[in-house]
């Protein structure tokens, strides 16, 4: 994964995964840290999308919540947080769906269409 070819908004929900986790006490950064990220991030082209589908954001973004809190806690594991499989999945499809595509850089359409397509078997409820 080359975070340089990913959009500043893109950069930003990876980043805000990771603090999400970390504010959730959450050692693995998965899909449903992501998930959230790109419903929560400053002016979210995700969280406009899943409204023009018809879905409730607040409604959405509770079940996101919910997933995280159903994930293993640790404490005192600071700095040692790590992507888990299938979010390293999501990563680096949403840079092979970009270049399929021919885009030069990672969006938020790109990673949020890769989790709908390899989504993790919370994602999938």
């Amino acid at each position: 994964m080359n975070i340089s070819k990913f959009t500043q908004k893109s950069q930003e929900a990876v980043q805000l995964s990771q603090k999400i986790a970390l504010e959730n006490g959450n050692q693995r950064i998965d899909q449903e840290h992501l998930a959230a990220a790109l419903m929560e991030v400053e002016d979210s082209l995700i969280a406009n999308l899943v409204t023009k589908m018809g879905i409730q954001t607040e409604a959405f973004a509770g079940e996101i919540n919910t997933l995280i809190g159903k994930l293993p806690k640790v404490s005192g594991a600071s700095g040692q947080e790590y992507l888990t499989a299938d979010m390293n999945k999501v990563l680096t499809g949403a840079e092979d769906e970009a270049k399929a595509r021919g885009d030069d850089y990672v969006s938020v359409e790109h990673l949020f269409l890769c989790m709908l397509r390899n989504p993790n078997r919370a994602m999938k409820e």
